[in-house]
């Protein structure tokens, strides 16, 4: 006995962290499927998904013996049972609650570990949600089901769900893959778990695949079972039993009881399936034998007749007895999962982060390599060498696109999280907000997109908590009730804008003015433009708030909110209209890894720009321009006024100055501008290197790099420095020599 509970004791220490992920992807999805059901109630595909994601979440529980969430999950299950059976409608306070109950699912899975972390408020908590839950499920006031909640208990053997109507008697058979002891699987938890669903009238083992007693290996196994068990769980909850040996595992159910309308409804919940046979197979309409009899005559059939193969549904209606109107289900399934992703299947894998970076940061060592063994074969001058050497760097290229495309993911998984913020944060504010998520398949880097979220979050609740009237004050102002806050992405000029704009009251610049006088952040009386005096709310303390909240009003956060966004090589830009809303832009690159550069040269000095952001190049305007001490002019391109810095003055670089010089014209958020260079060394990969702790602050300047022959190069930031080109030359901290302000 003791050895089998040491045996379940390694399978749940082996196994818990891939049932950890697991169950809090699907308590992710429970959240965004029921913030998307309080805007389509009826949509019975939501339904159909949230009932199988808290299903998902509670037969895997099952399997290692948390009973907790089990017993938990099943009250939420049974609700979620009544909503999809049209017995109950969805409302908001239902809706509430549910969300509750899946932050209480949420914490079961984390602290499954931890059994200390369950305290008796948490035990509380849980007593109160089942109690509203049993209030919606039986129909009986809260009192009422206050002095009858049970005391759950984990399902014993021959146990049997309360809301059984009837008994399905199912036909398993499942053959373990020699692994299975070594990959940390336990085949007696899942039996052990299966008599929990019902009762097993009938179970025989076989021992074909057991070796001679001298050939036989203690950690492999050879264990193959046919049971039957009587019960009234639905089909995708036994084959859960089964979800982490799906791949050391053959596994066959059939429900012989099944009439042709079971099989249907089955076929139309089951999670979609491209093949037609494998559906038919899963919900017990035809063994995996008879199956593979009726593919050998379909081929049989195509060589005789010349090519002509039959259609695989007749022949399961003529050769294995398969109810038409079962075929019609199942090829109608098949249909609606073609249409929905093209006909290709999604295939995953899991990959930690850790090694990805891992590998990154040797391709960004390849293309140094790379760029390295160019530089060689060039001076070689020979021909051979230099092409192999092309052709090498193409690859590296094509790699580089390729690995880096793997840490790419969607802005809008990160951006879903905040319905249940705003959702929660209006509702605390007496607020009305329709929050609407505008280019959320946009991509960035996923560590980028991690970065981000604690910015965006503060981000939002400030536009809820500041910006966002009350609907009162909106009705007094001519507004609706109801406030607007819209999170939008896209791509542009080799970065990723981020956009939170709402439609409440703006920045109250006479307020921020007069705090920032009062702390002596600007001299008395002097008043900056609207842009300085907008960005004083990201300095260290500062609040407009009246009165402290839970929310704000204590001058922290919104400091940690810019450090962080310039940490990422990103820029913040405030654009307030009061009385009609406020617009923050956010500007971050796609990836700090590596980027296409174009290399320029200023004296023994090596800048790089980001490739997508340069327009054109362009003849200086010579030695005879007129400057000011940061090295800015203008120049004449096409009939209009160009600013341009040159780079030699800028940053001091000692170096003479030749007769012609180039200015590089690049794209910048504050318009075009021009940087003027001595040398224009051509296109290349560039390795982005973090710069020390002291050029951090230095303005212009985004991070270096190592080029070929081992110089350093600093890597241009088209953003900060077209802010610098374009400033007023008479405000203060022009001089990119100075940290940043």
């Amino acid at each position: 006995m003791s050895q089998a509970s040491d045996a379940d004791q390694d399978f749940i220490a082996a196994a818990m962290p891939a049932f950890i992920s697991e169950a809090g992807e699907q308590t992710e999805a429970i959240e965004t499927l029921l913030l998307e059901l309080e805007e389509q109630p009826d949509n019975r595909e939501l339904l159909d998904n949230l009932f199988r994601c808290a299903h998902t979440v509670k037969g895997s529980a099952g399997i290692f013996g948390l009973h907790k969430v089990v017993e938990f999950t099943h009250h939420v299950e049974t609700l979620l049972d009544k909503l999809r059976e049209g017995e109950l409608a969805l409302t908001p306070e239902m809706s509430t609650l549910l969300l509750q109950c899946n932050d209480q699912i949420q914490f079961l899975v984390d602290t499954a570990s931890d059994e200390s972390a369950d305290t008796p408020d948490q035990k509380d908590l849980r007593a109160d949600l089942v109690i509203q839950l049993r209030a919606y499920t039986d129909g009986v006031s809260t009192s009422a089901a206050a002095h009858s909640a049970p005391q759950v208990a984990a399902p014993a053997a021959g146990a049997l769900p309360a809301a059984a109507k009837g008994l399905t008697v199912w036909q398993i058979s499942a053959r373990f893959g020699a692994e299975t002891f070594r990959n940390g699987m336990d085949p007696l938890s899942i039996v052990k778990y299966l008599k929990g669903l019902g009762t097993v009238t009938a179970m025989q083992c076989s021992t074909d695949a057991v070796p001679a007693l001298v050939n036989l290996n203690p950690e492999t196994c050879y264990l193959s079972f046919v049971m039957a068990l009587e019960s009234a769980a639905p089909r995708d909850e036994i084959e859960g039993a089964f979800s982490f040996v799906a791949d050391d595992c053959e596994l066959d159910i059939k429900a012989p009881e099944s009439t042709e309308q079971k099989l249907v409804r089955a076929i139309e919940d089951m999670p979609t399936t491209p093949r037609l046979g494998d559906m038919l197979v899963s919900v017990g309409a035809v063994s995996q034998s008879k199956l593979i009899e009726v593919l050998s005559n379909q081929e049989l059939s195509a060589q005789t007749d010349k090519g002509f193969k039959a259609k695989l549904g007749n022949l399961l209606e003529t050769k294995a007895g398969v109810a038409p109107e079962v075929v019609e289900a199942a090829l109608t399934k098949q249909q609606k999962t073609r249409e929905s992703s093209g006909g290709e299947e999604n295939r995953y894998i899991r990959v930690q982060a850790d090694r990805l970076d891992e590998v990154i940061n040797l391709l960004g060592e390849l293309v140094i390599a790379g760029a390295g063994a160019n530089l060689l074969a060039r001076e070689t001058r020979n021909v051979a060498l230099i092409e192999a050497n092309l052709h090498m760097n193409s690859l590296i290229e094509e790699i580089r696109n390729g690995t880096l495309g793997l840490r790419m993911v969607p802005v809008g998984e990160t951006f879903s999280r905040f319905r249940r913020v705003v959702r929660d944060t209006a509702s605390s504010l007496g607020k009305e907000v329709n929050f609407e998520i505008v280019g959320g398949d946009a991509e960035l880097d996923k560590s980028m997109v991690e970065k981000i979220a604690d910015p965006l979050m503060h981000l939002v609740r400030n536009s809820l908590d500041h910006g966002l009237e009350p609907p009162q004050e909106r009705i007094a102002a001519g507004k609706a009730p109801a406030g607007k806050l819209v999170l939008s992405a896209k791509h542009e000029t080799g970065a990723i804008l981020i956009r939170i704009e709402d439609d409440g009251r703006g920045i109250n610049r006479e307020r921020v003015l007069q705090r920032a006088w009062n702390r002596g952040l600007i001299e008395q009386g002097v008043v900056p433009s609207d842009d300085v005096i907008n960005m004083m709310i990201f300095e260290p303390g500062f609040s407009t708030a009246e009165q402290v909240t839970n929310l704000s009003g204590r001058g922290v956060g919104m400091d940690v909110v810019r450090r962080n966004i310039e940490a990422l090589r990103g820029t913040l830009k405030l654009n307030s209209h009061p009385g009609k809303g406020l617009q923050v832009d956010i500007r971050l690159p796609l990836t700090l890894a590596i980027i296409d550069g174009f290399l320029v040269g200023v004296g023994k000095a090596k800048f790089v720009l980001p490739l997508g952001s340069v327009v054109e190049v362009i003849e200086a305007g010579g030695q005879n321009v007129r400057m000011d001490a940061s090295g800015r002019h203008c120049v004449e391109l096409r009939g209009n006024v160009l600013p341009v810095v040159r780079l030699r003055t800028l940053y001091s670089v000692e170096s003479t100055l030749p007769e012609r010089t180039s200015v590089v014209v690049v794209n910048s958020p504050c318009g075009k501008y021009g940087i003027e260079v001595e040398v224009l060394l051509g296109q290349q990969q560039t390795v982005i290197k973090p710069l020390g702790r002291l050029f951090k602050t230095l303005r212009g300047i985004s991070g270096s790099s190592i080029l070929g022959s081992g110089e350093v190069a600093l890597i241009l930031d088209g953003a900060s420095l077209g802010e610098l080109v374009t400033a007023d030359p008479h405000a203060a901290g022009v001089s990119a020599a100075q940290p940043s302000a």
